[in-house]
């Protein structure tokens, strides 16, 4: 018995038996590409309307962060207010005290940088799916020009050669999706730093609802030197 024929056989066996999956996963990754797109396109609309012409050094030129009032917190966009509102409901807290807005900003950067992970896995993932739909089928072709059957040879090369578009379109559809999210997330993230830049000045200093002895004791002991939360001590 040949053992190493054997073991080809197998592989051969098995190739065929990935080839449904790959190809009905090629097909999910379409419909993922088509959904990210839209949910690209509809995010961009709502940024645009609900950013404007707004200017967070600006805003925060009006007043304090801490209890500013409803109508001043409706032009901040929608991560800005969220920030604010969980800082607002931590700091009540005792152990906001203990790296309480580090952990608040932290936690909101996580879940602002969690959105690139689809489109992020779809870069790697189509091209990839698109390869393994090609090679599956070629075997199929050779195995058919063995026998002569050029038919049969020809539909499997259209098979192989469309799963590659497909692959490489749907890789390409989320490429484009995570540079363009990649630089609204930045720029989120830039935004919410600043602004909890200002709300540790503002705890430190007691602004809000009471004296200096108010602000949190983390806080107090990182902004000794100059009075504001370093981008270094926010990210960590």
């Amino acid at each position: 018995m040949n053992l190493l024929g054997t073991l080809e056989n197998g592989l051969f066996a098995l190739a065929q038996v990935l080839r449904f999956p790959v190809i009905a996963l090629l097909w999910v990754a379409v419909g993922a590409a088509v959904f990210m797109a839209g949910g690209c396109v509809m995010e961009w609309l709502a940024r645009r309307r609900e950013r404007g012409d707004f200017d967070l050094n600006a805003w925060l030129d009006g007043g304090p962060v801490l209890g500013a009032d409803a109508t001043r917190r409706s032009a901040l966009p929608a991560p800005l207010r969220g920030l604010l509102r969980d800082v607002e409901a931590e700091r009540l807290k005792p152990s906001f005290g203990d790296g309480g807005l580090e952990h608040v900003v932290l936690e909101r950067e996580e879940r602002v940088r969690r959105t690139l992970n689809g489109s992020r896995l779809l870069v790697k993932v189509g091209p990839s799916l698109g390869l393994l739909g090609t090679l599956i089928p070629m075997g199929t072709a050779l195995a058919s020009l063995t026998a002569g059957n050029l038919e049969a040879m020809a539909g499997q090369m259209v098979v192989a050669f469309t799963t590659t578009i497909v692959g490489l379109a749907a890789g390409t559809v989320a490429y484009v999706i995570q540079v363009v999210r990649h630089g609204w997330v930045n720029q989120t993230v830039r935004e919410q730093r600043f602004l909890a830049e200002r709300l540790a000045g503002e705890l430190r200093r007691g602004t809000h609802g009471g004296g200096a002895e108010d602000a949190p004791k983390g806080l107090a002991t990182e902004e000794r030197h100059d009075g504001t939360l370093s981008a270094a001590s926010v990210a960590g």
